[in-house]
Order: C-alpha cells, then structure tokens, then sequence
C-alpha cells in the first residue's frame, strides 16, 4: 500500500573525517581589472561535511517541491550519538526545520563516533508510523510499511561496508520482532512502532578528490530474505550533489526535460540576447508521449524540448486538456533557471516542441505557473498552431504541384451526412465514386482542369448522372468553342501554370492533342447515361473536324500515349469503346486508394514465365542450332 518512496531517511557521517577538505579547489575570486602587484585571492575547499549537507538537502528540495504531500524525509545525524533532526510530522517537512536543526548540530568536532549508531536509530525511525499510516490499521489488507535509509559514510574497505550492512540488517530483525510483540500485546493503538516490511539501504562512500578507496560499488542485492536490500555506491566529494540529483530520478520515478532556445537578456548589454537550456525535474509520465518503451538508462537522460511561443496560443495550463505535473529547476541557483521561473511566475506560458530534422513544428508540452507553483502539461495530439504534415512527405513521393484547392472543393461537395432509410450509405459511396472515376491528382498530369472558364461548364456538368438537354446544348458549346479555337491557332495558355504553357506551333499542337485526348477519357468514363452518349458522339466529331485522316485506331493511340504516363492521373487510360456501345469506366480514386494495386500494364517476360522460380536462359535455340550444325 506505501510505496518505499513514503519514507526517506538521510543518516549523514558527522565523524571527524568529515571535517578534511574534499581537495576540490573553488575560485573565490572573480575579479576581472587585475592590475599591476594584484595578489590573487586563493582557492576555498568545502570540507566533506559541507559536500554531503548540501547534497542531501538538495535531494530534499527537488522531493519536496514536486511532492508537497505523501513523501517524508528525515535526518539523522551521527557522531558520539544519534541526533534526529525532525519527525514523521508534515510541519517539519520542510527546509528551514532542517536548515536550523544543521545549524544546532555545528560544524564537525575532536572526538569519538561513527555511523552505527545513526543507522540503528534510522531502522528504529523507519518502525515509527507517519501520519498517513496512522489513519490506517496495521491488520489492513496489503498494509506493507516500506522505507529507504540513505547512509552517506566513508569505510576502508568492502568488508566494513558488509559489516555495516550486516549491523543494519540485525538491527531490523529485532525491530520487527519488538514490533511484533507489542502489536500483539496492544493492537488497539495504531501509534506503537510497526514492523519493517523491507528497507532499501544506500550506502554512499565519499572520498575526498585525491584520496585512494579501496571499496568497489556494488549493484543491489537483497539480504535477510528480502527484507533489506543494501545498495553500495562510491562517489568523490565535488560529484556527491550530481549523483544524489541523479538517484531522486528512480526513487520517485521522475525524469528531465531541458528546455533548449531560451531567449534571455545579456547580464551585461541589455540590448543584445542569447539562447540558454535550462533543465527541469517533473514526473516520468510527462514524457509517456515520447518514450513509449525506455530502458532504466534512458529514462535518466534528459529529453530536449525547444522553446516556441505560437502566435495566436492561448497562455496557462488551461490549454492542456490532459494531466499536469509539477516543475521543479534541477539547478536552482543558476541564473537561466531563476529567469524562467520569473517569467513563469508573472503569468506567462511557454509552448515546448520537439526538435525534427526535416523541419516542421509539432507542440509537445506547455510549461506555465498555477497557484505559485510551476506545471508541466502535454498536449496530446495535433494543436490548433501546429503546422500542417507537409503533402511531399507522404506516401506519394516529393510531389509538390498536388491540387490541393480542387481536392477541398472536392471535399466540401461530398460532405457525408447522417441520411435516413435503407441505402444511404450506397448511395453516398457511389456520388463520391462518380466524382473521382476522372479526377488528375497533380496539376502538370492534367491541361483541360488548369484551362479555369474556358473548360469549366463541361468538367462541372458531366460529373452528373443524367443530363438535361440544356445542359448538353452548354457542353456542346464549349467544344464548339475548343474547335474555333484550334482552327484559329489559338491556346489558351493565360490560364495555364508557367511551367507548362507552351509559346511554339510544335508545342501548341501537342497541347491540342492532349486536351483532346483528356475530353474523351473524362465524358467515356461518364457516359452512363443517353445524354452523355450523345455528347460524346458530339466530341468525336468535334476531334474528327480537324483530324480527318485519324481513325478509331489512332485516337486510342493518342489516349493512351496522354494518360498512361505515371504523372497521368490513376484510371484515366485504355479508353475504348465496344461494338455494343459500352463504356470503359476506369477505377477511381477512391478504388486505387481502398483497392488491390492495379495489376501490370504489359505481359511479363514469357522466358521468365516459362522458368518459374529458376534463371531464364536466353537464347537457348542459338546454342542447339550451332551444335546441329557442327
């Protein structure tokens, strides 16, 4: 039921060892004018104590900003004798009990002591119930009372640490047993100590920087029957604040994101910026969006956002429809980190967005400040300020004169609507199949959907199920119209795109050719009905007009020269017409989309046909007629 996150307890080693320097040199002095006879300020050391206060009062920070409930942590302090600085109580979970308790103790003094009895009295703490787990019964269902002891120490060696551990791991079965009997004995009252279910114990030897060890880290091995797992880490001194910062990461299950672009004044010229990263502490669920499965060691590195405020993005974590998390800097005393806490504290956000390669912007978080405290939130999905999937990434190849105006007009007339009675779906199925059987999806496939007026009564009518005879007499106009046209030598190459109007007679009658050919395979794949039947009869009149030397046969040819190039558009060739009178209906957009791939255009070799699975020899009857002849 308690996670061993509940209760965190810090033994620190308040020994005289402690009071060496940790032989980290510090500049103290960062005076820049240093003229004539200047005497430079020498180099301070923190001693180890110093090293290992700050480190576990760090730790303490980043756990009680993030968790203001539900997860206590304790000090002990050993020397001579066991000093506890606070209780299970939430009025003294905080920094400035800690801080003073620190102050009371004092620096490292002459004398006797070690760590034993600190630990012995952390076990003993680890048995007391907290507030939580007073509200709760021991005899409860899945009631387990778990803990961790961080003892921060320096040994000689492995075989002191094992005894060390040993010590601890005696202490807990006496614990528990003492527990146990006094359970027994009265187990009305819910404040008597409880019994340990398991303790985690990191033992975290520090050295000074110069200084020799001679004990080796070890991975964590369970001990007493899983009742303890002792856990041995070797650190110097001047690493002991990263590697602690490092260790709150599993023990909370939290994670890293370094916001990386930060614009920010220069300390020194106001009037010119740079960009800065500042890395943040915030729960591992924030990222469940970017690391679908990670290792235990991917989930300690950093995941890098980049700053990006949208234009029109509203500010606050009112935007994120999802969860929130707090925030938390990992440096609190860094200049960059107290800026953005700054700006985000005066009520502005920050949109984050994962950096891509090939360009493009996707939003992936918000940071933004509520209730004075810093929140983290994902956007999920798509936003409203994202930047649209570029058309040339996608599974058509870098194709980039898509009709994307035509393909939304062609959207907004086939809208899908909730339709009463039997059918409605058939019938909604087949309007958007007769609206795409002719449909060029790139603008240099096609010529007679880029001619705009000229063309467009015809390619707006014909896409209709019957005709009315108004309606053909409108059509039939508008090849009457092409024809003037071609006999005048005319084009209408104003309305056409720049890369594809043609200025020659050579290249004008290719173009003639090819609207030409386009009208045919667009009113056959329409022609359903009588009313269409006669406007392509009209049409094959029209282009017979100026081609009387051309016959069925080389119209096909024609057709099949402008449609079946991989530019044309999907379904638009093998246009012919049967002796019955029947139109060909090419597959559609919708089919070449939803359907099978359209089988190959030619036969297959017949030799590799003829030799299966095996290599197809070339030429065999050249080698038999050269030996019959010799």
């Amino acid at each position: 039921m308690f996670p061993t996150n509940h209760k965190t307890i810090f033994v620190l080693d308040h020994t005289p060892y402690f009071g060496i320097s940790s032989d980290f040199p510090i500049d103290f002095d960062n005076s820049k004018s240093r003229g004539p006879g200047y005497v430079p300020l020498p180099s301070i050391y923190k001693s180890l104590w110093t090293c290992s206060v700050e480190a576990a009062v760090e730790y303490c920070r980043i756990v009680w900003d993030l968790f203001p409930e539900g997860k206590l942590v304790r000090f002990v302090v050993s020397d001579s004798a066991a000093h506890i600085l606070n209780t299970w109580a939430v009025s003294q979970q905080n920094l400035t009990h800690i801080l003073n308790g620190l102050c009371l103790v004092g620096p490292v003094r002459r004398g006797a002591g070690g760590d034993v009895v600190g630990l012995c009295a952390a076990i003993e703490a680890l048995g007391e119930p907290s507030p939580t787990q007073t509200s709760r019964p021991p005899t409860e269902r899945h009631y387990q009372n778990r803990g961790r002891i961080i003892c921060i120490t320096s040994a000689r060696d492995d075989d002191s640490i094992r005894s060390l551990a040993e010590i601890a791991l005696n202490t807990l079965i006496q614990q528990n047993k003492k527990a146990q009997n006094t359970t027994s004995a009265d187990s009305g009252t819910s404040t008597q100590p409880q019994i340990v279910h398991y303790c985690h114990l990191v033992i975290i030897n520090v050295t000074p920087e110069k200084a020799e060890t001679r004990v080796s880290q070890q991975q964590l091995t369970e001990m007493g029957g899983g009742q303890m797992g002792c856990e041995v880490i070797v650190s110097r001194a001047s690493q002991l604040a990263n590697l602690l910062g490092r260790l709150v990461l599993p023990h909370y299950r939290l994670a890293t994101t370094t916001v990386t672009g930060i614009p920010m004044k220069e300390e020194q010229n106001a009037s010119s910026s740079a960009n800065y990263d500042v890395e943040i502490i915030h729960s591992a669920e924030a990222h469940a969006g970017l690391r679908a499965a990670q290792t235990a060691a991917e989930a300690l590195e950093s995941v890098v956002l980049r700053w990006w405020t949208p234009r029109g993005a509203e500010g606050g974590a009112s935007s994120c429809s999802g969860p929130l998390w707090r925030v938390t800097p990992a440096d609190v005393a860094s200049r960059p980190s107290a800026c953005l806490v700054n700006f985000l504290l005066n009520g502005r956000s920050v949109t984050l967005e994962v950096p891509r390669k090939g360009g493009g912007r996707s939003a992936s978080h918000v940071l933004a400040a509520q209730g004075g405290e810093l929140w983290i939130g994902a956007l999920g999905g798509r936003t409203p300020y994202d930047d649209p999937p570029a058309l040339s990434e996608g599974t058509g190849g870098r194709i980039t004169d898509y009709r994307i105006k035509e393909f939304g007009a062609l959207m907004q007339q086939n809208k899908l609507n909730p339709l009463r009675g039997s059918g409605a779906n058939g019938r909604a199925r087949a309007r958007l199949q007769r609206h795409t059987t002719y449909w060029p999806l790139t603008i240099s496939s096609t010529l007679i959907f880029n001619l705009g007026s000229v063309m467009e009564p015809l390619t707006r009518l014909v896409v209709q199920e019957s005709l009315t005879d108004e309606e053909v007499d409108t059509c039939r106009n508008v090849l009457l119209s092409l024809l003037g046209m071609e006999s005048r030598h005319e084009f209408p190459a104003t309305q056409l795109p720049s890369n594809i109007r043609g200025k020659s007679s050579t290249r004008r009658e290719e173009q003639w050719r090819q609207v030409w050919g386009e009208l045919e395979a667009l009113v056959r794949a329409y022609s359903a009905s009588p009313a269409h039947h006669a406007l392509l009869r009209v049409l094959l009149d029209c282009r017979a007009h100026n081609n009387p030397n051309a016959d069925s046969e080389s119209r096909a040819t024609v057709i099949r020269a402008t449609t079946d190039s991989p530019l044309s558009p999907v379904g638009a060739g093998n246009g012919s017409s049967s002796a019955t009178g029947d139109v060909w209906a090419p597959r559609n957009v919708l089919d070449a989309l939803l359907g099978p791939p359209r089988p190959p255009r030619r036969p297959d070799f017949a030799g590799r046909m003829a030799a299966g699975t095996r290599v197809a020899t070339l030429y065999t009857h050249l080698q038999q007629d050269v030996e019959t002849t010799h």
